[in-house]
């Protein structure tokens, strides 16, 4: 689990080395979405030169609230980027912030591999 945070702030941890988790918490704007997609693209790069064996990158956005459909926008292609280089990006616990974006934003979310809870992502990965 990650370590507490606090509201926009980020922590990184992780259980097994093949899993990545980024947890964040509080407002999911453009900015912290901006910063998500840098730390998804420097795992990316630490897979692709063979420094880290990850497999799969989790988001966990439990305790995100409220979220922005930009910031949504911002991390769609994160996920097309990670699965270039043989990488799994997945959300956890975004799918009740989810319901309260616009039809768009949404859409974005249902395309991207998502989990209600951790416990559950790092069962199923």
């Amino acid at each position: 689990m990650a370590a507490p945070i606090r509201p926009g702030r980020s922590a990184i941890s992780g259980r097994r080395p093949d899993v990545h988790v980024i947890a964040v918490e509080g407002v999911l704007d453009p900015v912290v979405a901006t910063r998500l997609v840098r730390l998804v693209d420097a795992r990316t790069r630490l897979r692709h030169v063979g420094s880290a064996s990850t497999r799969h990158i989790v988001l966990d956005l439990s305790a995100v609230e409220p979220a922005d459909a930009s910031a949504v926008e911002t991390l769609a292609p994160a996920a097309r980027t990670a699965a270039r280089h043989g990488l799994g990006l997945h959300l956890v616990g975004f799918d009740a912030v989810a319901g309260h974006l616009a039809l768009p934003a949404r859409q974005l979310v249902g395309r991207m591999s998502r989990y209600p809870t951790l416990d559950t992502a790092l069962r199923a990965l």
